[in-house]
């Protein structure tokens, strides 16, 4: 219980620094996704997306926080992830999100599963552990 404590008072604590970043709001999304509360962290990355259309960690999140849910139709996470591979396209957890839904959707697109999967494990063997940016 402390360390949800601590984690919400470091997200709440960036929050205030920075009401207005992107960033923020996904990290504020990424606690109530561990918290098990996606409909919370949904609302999290779609704040942070509002005040960053291009912020790629929040995209990847989004799409796959509405692929668990299970009541949004695959087009539009397909959309969120291919938006963040036009604007990352060495972002190796897209590529393997991506992979995961051309798997789920199965048939002719199990080809393109694998060619995500597989670009996904290149691009993270040469993935830095902390972005440049």
């Amino acid at each position: 219980m402390s360390q949800w404590r601590d984690a919400e008072v470091c997200v709440s604590k960036i929050r205030t620094i920075r009401p207005y970043s992107a960033l923020a709001w996904h990290a504020t999304g990424k606690l109530f996704e561990a918290k098990g509360q996606p409909k919370e962290a949904l609302g999290s990355y779609f704040r942070a997306l509002d005040l960053d259309h291009k912020h790629v960690p929040s995209l990847i999140s989004t799409a796959t926080v509405l692929g668990e849910v299970g009541d949004r139709p695959l087009p539009l996470v397909r959309c969120f992830l291919t938006d963040a591979l036009q604007l990352d396209r060495t972002n190796h957890v897209a590529w393997f999100n991506l992979g995961l839904l051309y798997k789920e959707e199965g048939g002719r697109s199990a080809t393109e599963a694998v060619e995500c999967f597989q670009a996904a494990a290149l691009l993270e063997e040469t993935a830095p552990v902390e972005p440049f940016r």
